[in-house]
């Protein structure tokens, strides 16, 4: 019952934001720490419930598949309010509702992930999705930012009416939206009408986790929001679609897993050479990040599309990798600009002359992120592909490692013009030191895990082995 009271705590909590800000309208921090502490919280309610396995309510399952998603989500959401924390007179459009709507996005996530039904599965996409949209146009008098966040609800509504037409042909073919009821139907054959809904849905997934073709929207959207809604981005929802999936794959589908991972396969392959590709001439930081979003979308495609329970860890294990790299990439970002450096490779010439100790953070984030050793990063890519070579995928495997080259290119780029080049401004920035202890943390978790992964990976392996009931 401890997931089922985080998500009461989480639902609860974000209605209560929403009616305190009113009152606290000019008390932006009291609101960001009511926040930080409910994430708090509910991450360690996670990490207690890792050991539950209870069906709540016929529909949410508990157990520690979704134990560590609420704790993944709960990081990550304690750190986007902690960013907000450090800077809260820049939130205008409305602390109240950017903190309501990072509690509700976290909420969906959850949702996602231990759904036991299609109906559920839905709504909790559904409610961190909107999320997600609010929070990308939060800058609305901005044009970049009303511009990206159009066009990311336009496709990401699109999206949904894939995966909700897929479902309703996956009923149609099951009789049931229940996940468990689906596996039993699919376990003496798998129709037509199943398989075209499976695609379906997949279309709709590939849509929210930015995986070739489905990703136009991803560097429009990044670049308009601000850095801080960059970092929600980068997180909530990967760490949401990704898992959500892999509870389809392994609870409703998996009698049609192989069939699956193929697709998924030729996904991961576009996203994982185009998304690297279209990075490589990018000026602007947020869109070289959203660029290489895609790419890094595509090698864990690889793990999930690889699937048992070594697959989904490998995955499992990327999620975290990126969360800590990509995010605290835009932390650091979101540092930068407070201190009026514009997110651009011209802007961010000579920063290490200017603010040496968050230069010398960047360059572990985006280092970790490239795939250097000794990071997070190499060994998330390592395991990945450790499990392709362990499914005989040779000739991907080959791909997948030179286009990880291609990523040193424009991440030695922007390291290039941070540490080689000199800034217009030689006077020091005047850097938020709160801003600078979050990016510490996440540079510093990137490093821990590079260093010693096994007792991270040992658990996030254990959940999938329970999940999968291996």
């Amino acid at each position: 019952m401890i997931t089922f009271l985080a998500v009461v705590l989480l639902a609860v909590g974000g209605m209560l934001v929403a009616m305190a800000a009113p009152l606290l309208d000019r008390r932006a921090d009291v609101l960001a720490g009511v926040t930080v502490a409910i994430f708090g919280v509910t991450a360690i309610m996670g990490a207690l419930a890792y050991s539950e396995r209870v069906l709540i309510l016929a529909s949410l399952e508990a157990g520690p598949l979704t134990g560590l998603a609420l704790v993944l989500l709960s990081v990550a959401g304690l750190a986007v309010a902690w960013s907000g924390l450090t800077r809260p007179q820049s939130l205008k459009g409305g602390p109240g509702e950017f903190y309501a709507f990072l509690l509700w996005g976290v909420l969906g996530g959850v949702l996602l992930v231990g759904a036991n039904n299609l109906l559920l599965f839905f709504l909790g996409l559904e409610l961190s999705s909107y999320a997600t949209y609010v929070i990308a146009a939060y800058d609305r008098d901005r044009r970049e930012s009303a511009e990206g966040a159009t066009k990311y609800m336009v496709l990401g509504a699109l999206g949904s009416a894939f995966l909700l037409y897929g479902f309703a042909l996956i009923y149609a073919a099951t009789g049931s939206i229940y996940l468990d009821a689906i596996r039993q139907s699919l376990a003496d054959g798998v129709p037509t009408l199943a398989r075209v809904g499976f695609a379906l849905a997949l279309v709709g997934l590939g849509f929210k986790l930015a995986l070739v073709p489905f990703h136009a929207w991803v560097p429009d959207a990044y670049q308009g929001a601000r850095p801080l809604g960059g970092a929600f981005l980068a997180s909530v929802p990967k760490i949401a679609v990704a898992l959500g999936l892999i509870t389809l794959l392994g609870r409703g589908f998996f009698p049609m897993n192989s069939e699956a991972g193929g697709w998924i396969l030729g996904l991961a392959f576009l996203s994982f050479v185009l998304g690297n590709l279209w990075a490589l001439p990018q000026e602007n930081i947020k869109r070289l990040l959203a660029y290489s979003t895609v790419g890094h979308m595509g090698y864990l495609a690889l793990g999930l599309a690889v699937g048992g329970a070594f697959g989904y860890a490998s995955a499992g294990f990327y999620l975290l990798a990126y969360l800590l790299a990509g995010a605290g990439a835009f932390f650091a970002l979101e540092a930068a600009e407070a201190a009026g450096v514009p997110s651009t490779l011209e802007g961010w010439k000579g920063l290490g002359r200017r603010a040496p100790l968050l230069a010398a953070l960047v360059a572990l984030l985006f280092l970790s992120l490239a795939g250097v050793p000794l990071l997070a990063g190499f060994l998330a890519k390592l395991y990945v592909f450790a499990a392709a070579a362990k499914a005989g995928w040779y000739g991907v495997l080959v791909v997948a490692v030179l286009t990880t080259v291609l990523g040193y290119f424009y991440y030695f780029k922007v390291l290039a013009a941070v540490f080689l080049d000199a800034p217009k401004d030689a006077g020091a920035l005047n850097v938020s030191p709160s801003a600078v202890a979050l990016v510490f943390v996440f540079a510093g978790l990137s490093l821990l895990f590079g260093v010693w992964p096994g007792a991270a990976f040992s658990v996030i392996e254990r959940a999938f082995s329970v999940f999968l009931g291996a």
